[in-house]
């Protein structure tokens, strides 16, 4: 593979609460310098095509969860790369629990703890009261519905002209497990308000412990797992929207060795800011391709 040299410090993870979303304080800096990348994966939003993510909340000690997660699955047979899905686990049904059996006998182990700061907040600021729960594109104010609603929320929007269109390269590092990730964004049409770029990292097929509708089952397998943002519990703004308009941003992590480089997914997306938070077009792309 044919390298790339950064030669540069990039600034990366940038972290706002949510009533100070239009300006962000930067928090840490992973350092690029020196760093050798393999040739960038890359996907540009395809014309006409507003793509919809799907945010479930879920949590491995939620008996129903699981069949949220295989509407989603449903939902992703049917409508394709138009939806990009992930789940993050937050809330009391997140939490780690052991148990043992009358024996004394391990009867379940949900110790592994899939929590993370931003989707505890993400939680709380969309004001989940119930899993299986979702937003979808957080369309009506980032409305959470039951799974028997999600289908009809996507069909609502599918249809939709993008606003905007996200050009998103994803770049690696094996030796550092450094994930870089570059966006350019191109407004299709002039918006009024103030808008961010929002990089996630997600995790794919983790088994581990889950209850399934009453059962405590060892190998199931967490579909889209929300592992981190890359640049901030909400983003970075963008700086105008008016037709024609661009702009470049970047940020990167570094993956923990736990986490299966072959099945990390980086997703950009950009949203309006509160309190509206809808996001008007979405983009993934695997670390490795």
């Amino acid at each position: 593979m044919k390298k790339i040299f950064i030669p540069f410090i990039a600034s990366i993870v940038i972290i706002s609460s949510c009533d100070k979303i239009d300006n962000p304080i930067p928090d840490n800096v992973v350092n690029l310098d020196g760093i050798s990348f393999e040739d960038s994966a890359y996907v540009v939003s395809t014309p006409g095509m507003r793509k919809i993510l799907i945010e479930e909340f879920t949590g491995h000690l939620c008996t129903f969860c699981p069949d949220g997660s295989r509407e989603i699955e449903r939902l992703d047979s049917i409508y394709g790369n138009q939806l990009i899905p992930m789940s993050i686990h937050a809330g009391g049904f997140a939490d780690p629990l052991t148990g043992t059996d009358i024996n004394g006998d391990l009867a379940f182990d949900y110790t592994t703890d899939f929590r993370t700061t931003p989707g505890t907040s993400y939680y709380s600021t969309f004001g989940v009261a119930s899993n299986p729960a979702a937003t979808v594109s957080r369309i009506n104010s980032a409305s959470i519905t039951g799974l028997s609603q999600w289908d009809a929320d996507f069909m609502s929007i599918m249809g939709d002209a993008p606003k905007v269109s996200i050009g998103l390269s994803v770049l690696y590092d094996d030796s550092t497990r450094t994930v870089k990730a570059v966006v350019n964004t191109e407004w299709l049409s002039s918006e009024t308000g103030n808008f961010n770029l929002q990089l996630y990292l997600v995790e794919d097929s983790v088994v581990d412990w889950q209850l399934d509708n009453g059962v405590h089952t060892q190998f199931y397998t967490h579909r889209h797992v929300f592992r981190e943002t890359i640049n901030g519990t909400w983003g970075s703004p963008i700086p105008t929207s008016n037709l024609g308009d661009t702009d470049t941003q970047e940020a990167a992590i570094i993956l923990p060795t736990n986490w299966n480089k072959d099945n990390c997914i980086v997703i950009a997306h950009i949203y309006k800011s509160s309190p509206d938070y809808e996001i008007i077009q979405a983009e993934e792309l695997h670390v490795i391709e």
